[in-house]
């Protein structure tokens, strides 16, 4: 079961909905074990035994959580922490980086000693092990410094390793954050209630609509035999696949969202119209949140930041992208799409405090505003073509296209080599560039939606529905950040 199955519509939700209020004038308590319950439910359904992964990581951290807090003794707290992070980090290697470590030693071995293959495991990846361990990892490290408390009740804590809505791909909840929500009787509002179906259905528009029909174009594009050295096709490519991404992913958080309103929780947004940014580091502060902030609060600044002068500054943002980028998947393009990141972060921060670059600010900031955004996603949708083809035989040919080395401007070319669906594609793509901008303006459609009249709201509800069912095409393709 997932967020694409109509079983979680017709019936998942609607349950768990009703059970919560149900209980609302009991108690509390009941309240969360029916979302404890239906949360391991729903990952049973998704995941089968790996279930027992996401137990095991949530009775490690509970118990490191207590003896941290509990001990006065330095020593004691620092082994409990390690022991947490090792037995995290160390289920996430095995299950999701094993095999890609052992097919790495054997292409060195391979091109090096000429000695023999060692054989994979095939081991099946857990769905969500990269967002819950996350998640449970920050509740542990919270707490030795000192910063949070841990909860008192076991079931609290399961319930927020475990919420269903976020559980397979985010986003990384804070455990103060979720707990603020659990504290009192759980119960929402007639506005926080519309607001979830607004999002939801917003998210199913973004990802039927918009997502599955431009993945059509970018499978099409990144194949064996396609004209890779046509600058339009891998520039269409590029943007389409930044399109799908985001669309795919912020339609999986705005389900999130919306579901966790209906129950009364909230949960953080992820995303900031990132295709608005100005610069790397303001991309980064609009894409994936709750990832970045992660990132910044348990690893930048540890690394040492920006506070440690120039060397530390460069190992702290590479040492971050690179493992950011590793977080993402097994893979070779992962890390380089991590390494790029990390460059241009250091270069933006670089150029920025040139005395050149503050003093051409000064004097033509809207110029330079203009220009940092198109230098911005210039090299944005470029580190897409990264992350989405992990074959090299592809890949290269396609880096070379996008800078324009090698690179040929075929129109009719470009056009045979697209799908039969063209128009509707093209039309797509910029209602989505219009509706991207417009979005960001207003501080956000899905809130201005909810907070309409019930006609209003109702229709624009209903427009959006229809043109989710109505476009989607035949064969759905599963959320992107699923493999994460």
């Amino acid at each position: 079961m997932d967020f694409v199955t109509s079983e979680y519509y017709l019936y998942f939700l609607p349950a768990v909905v009703a059970m919560v209020f149900l209980l609302r004038r009991s108690r509390r308590d009941f309240q969360i074990l029916v979302m404890l319950f239906m949360s391991y439910l729903f990952f049973w359904l998704a995941s089968g035994w790996h279930i027992i992964l996401l137990l095991f990581s949530t009775v490690l951290d509970w118990n490191a959580g207590k003896n941290i807090h509990k001990s006065d003794d330095k020593n004691v707290r620092k082994r409990w922490l390690l022991f947490s992070l090792s037995a995290n980090l160390g289920l996430l290697a095995t299950f999701k980086y094993l095999d890609f470590f052992i097919e790495s030693l054997n292409f060195i071995s391979s091109n090096t000693i000429k000695a023999s293959e060692i054989g994979t495991l095939g081991i099946l990846l857990p769905v969500g092990i990269s967002f819950y361990t996350f998640q449970t990892m920050s509740y542990t490290i919270d707490i030795y410094r000192g910063k949070n408390k841990p909860y008192e009740n076991f079931f609290d804590f399961a319930c927020y390793a475990a919420f269903f809505p976020q559980l397979v791909a985010g986003p990384i909840v804070r455990s103060q954050h979720f707990l603020e929500q659990i504290q009192g009787e759980i119960k929402t509002n007639p506005y926080r209630f519309r607001l979830g179906l607004t999002l939801i259905f917003y998210g199913l528009m973004k990802k039927f609509l918009i997502a599955d029909n431009v993945a059509l174009h970018v499978n099409s594009i990144f194949v064996e035999g396609s004209p890779l050295d046509n600058i339009l096709l891998v520039w269409w490519g590029s943007l389409c696949f930044g399109i799908q991404i985001y669309c795919d992913f912020s339609a999986y958080t705005d389900i999130a969202i919306g579901s966790g309103h209906l129950m009364g929780i909230e949960l953080p947004e992820n995303f900031r119209t990132p295709y608005a940014a100005k610069s790397p580091q303001d991309f980064w502060r609009r894409w994936h949140i709750s990832l970045s902030t992660w990132l910044r609060d348990y690893l930048y600044i540890p690394l040492g930041g920006s506070r440690g002068g120039t060397y530390v500054l460069i190992t702290a943002i590479m040492g971050t992208m690179l493992l950011g980028g590793l977080w993402h998947g097994a893979s070779w393009n992962f890390v380089l799409w991590g390494f790029i990141h990390g460059l241009l972060l250091l270069v933006h921060r670089y150029l920025s405090n040139t005395s050149m670059m503050k003093l051409t600010f000064l004097k033509a900031p809207r110029v330079m505003f203009t220009l940092g955004y198109l230098v911005t996603q210039f090299f944005v949708f470029m580190t897409w073509l990264i992350f989405r083809v992990e074959d090299t035989a592809i890949l290269w040919p396609s880096l070379k296209a996008y800078i324009g080395i090698e690179a040929v401007w075929d129109v009719d070319e470009f056009l045979t080599a697209l799908p039969d669906i063209q128009l509707l594609t093209f039309a797509i793509v910029i209602f989505f560039i219009i509706g991207h901008f417009v979005s960001g303006a207003m501080g956000g459609f899905k809130f201005w939606i909810a907070k309409q009249n019930s006609i209003s709201w109702g229709l624009i509800c209903g427009i959006m529905l229809s043109m989710a069912f109505l476009f989607k095409p035949a064969v759905t393709i599963e959320f992107i950040y699923f493999r994460f």
